[in-house]
Formats: C-alpha cells, sequence, structure tokens
C-alpha cells in the first residue's frame, strides 16, 4: 500500500476521507471514483469505482454477520484490488488523481469541493468488477475500467 509522504497529499486525503465519512455515515453518497489522469495530457487511463448502496436494517444479507466476517470481506477485495497490478497495464506518463463524488443532490458540499467532469476515457477500455462487501448498513461494490491498446 503506498502511503504519502508529501504533506500537502496526506492533508487533502485526510481531508477527503474527513467527508466522505461524513457522507457515508449520513447515507449521502451513491458512488466514489478515483480517476487516474495523465498530467501530459488530462486524459482518464484507468477509473476505480465504488458503488454505495445504503440496506434496509432487516435485510437477510447481513442479518447476524460479524465484524470478524465483515473484516474478512474487506480483507479480501483489498487482497483484489492489490493483485490487480498483474493485468493492469503499466502507467507510463506522470499521473495524478481526481476523486468524484456521487452524492445526493441535497447534501451539503464543502466550499473547497467543486463540480467536475465524469472523466470517461476514450479508446480501448476494459473493465473488472471486484468482490463485493456488506455490512449491516452498507453494500459496496467495487470495479476498475482502464484504457488499454
Amino acid at each position: 500500500m503506498l502511503v504519502p509522504t508529501d504533506d500537502e497529499l496526506q492533508s487533502y486525503v485526510k481531508q477527503v476521507m474527513k467527508q466522505l465519512h461524513r457522507w457515508v455515515y449520513g447515507g449521502s453518497i451513491s458512488r466514489l471514483v478515483v480517476a487516474i489522469v495523465s498530467k501530459e495530457t488530462g486524459e482518464t487511463l484507468e477509473k476505480w469505482q465504488f458503488n454505495l448502496e445504503i440496506q434496509k436494517p432487516d435485510t437477510e444479507q447481513t442479518e447476524g454477520k460479524t465484524n470478524e466476517q465483515i473484516q474478512r470481506e474487506i480483507q479480501a477485495i483489498i487482497r483484489q484490488i492489490t493483485a490487480s497490478v498483474t493485468f493492469l497495464p503499466e502507467l507510463e506518463d506522470e499521473c495524478t488523481f481526481n476523486v468524484l463524488v456521487y452524492a445526493d443532490p441535497n447534501c451539503r458540499v464543502p466550499e473547497e469541493w467543486g463540480d467536475s467532469r465524469t472523466h470517461e476515457i476514450t479508446g480501448a477500455t476494459e473493465s473488472v468488477k471486484f468482490r463485493s462487501f456488506s455490512t449491516t448498513n452498507h453494500r459496496v461494490d467495487a470495479l476498475v475500467e482502464y484504457k488499454y491498446g
């Protein structure tokens, strides 16, 4: 796992995570996308998408699920994401990333957050869906879409 050493980047990631926490626990977010973008061309090379579905408390799928079971599901998806380096094309460009949040239109958005383009990938693409995981309150589906060729 990469850990940023740049203080400004660490501060940015901390701020994003704090806001995401508010939105997730407030039930305001339906999708999180991390777009990997070429600094030179502005072209989107990869899109990591996490779809969040709010679960109803009486859903059978999560009834009786222990924290240990939930942690195992999360660990499994992290292993899949880590293993994705075996099939993802190597990024040769210097890249940056953009965090996109699809939230309830009525939720409060901090001033420093702004609208962004959807970061569609042009040309030939592939996508890989990862395992899902669920808690008592949420279900998360993940996939990566990437440019190849």
